[in-house]
This record gives C-alpha cells, structure tokens and sequence, in this order.
C-alpha cells in the first residue's frame, strides 16, 4: 500500500480513509479518562442523594439518553455520512459555528 509524503494512506474502494495520526489517537485517549472522572466522581453525588433520589436520577437520565438516541437515529438516517456532529453542524449552521461546535464537542 502506498504512502503519501504527510504519512496518510490513500482511502481504498468502500473503506474510510485515514487520517488520525498519532498525536491525535493520544488526544482522544487522553480525552475519554478525563471523560471518564464524571463517572467516578458520580457515586459521591449518589450517596448524598439517598436511595429514592438515585432511583429518579438514573430514571431522569434514561430518559434523557433516550431522546437522545432517537435524535442521533434521525441524524443517521437522513445523512448518512461519515463525520457524525461534525457533518450535522455543517447542515445546520454556518461552517464557521459548526468548527466551534465540533471542537465543543470534542472539548466535552
């Protein structure tokens, strides 16, 4: 498989092409163990908050994900390109909103 000079192969038919390096695989790992400390961090709220208010909470956040799986399975199916958010930003707002919201995103 050939190289190009920046060190990216080029995409082959029906497959993704790749373009993360090895600084950015670091910056995302990096990125899912700080996003990670919410979780850690969320059994000291749940203790202060008593059985009943864990049982609400967990509900409360059930249905929030719920919704939010219905929205991204609306996104999927009406565009169905690669780039996830990034791609529905670009839909909706103006390319320079959507590099903002994207980098929020990946910001978390």
């Amino acid at each position: 498989m050939s190289q190009s000079l920046s060190g990216h192969t080029p995409p082959q038919e029906g497959r993704f092409k790749r373009s993360l390096g090895w600084l950015e695989i670091l910056f995302i790992g990096f990125g899912a163990m700080i996003g990670f400390g919410w979780v850690t961090l969320t059994s000291g709220w749940l203790i202060g908050a008593g059985t009943m208010g864990t049982v609400v909470a967990f509900i409360i956040g059930a249905a929030i994900m719920a919704l939010v799986g219905l929205v991204y399975a609306e996104l999927v199916s009406a565009m169905p390109l690669a780039g996830g958010e990034h791609n529905y930003l670009l839909r909706g707002l103006d390319p320079r909103l959507a590099f903002i919201g994207s980098w929020g995103i990946v910001g978390g």
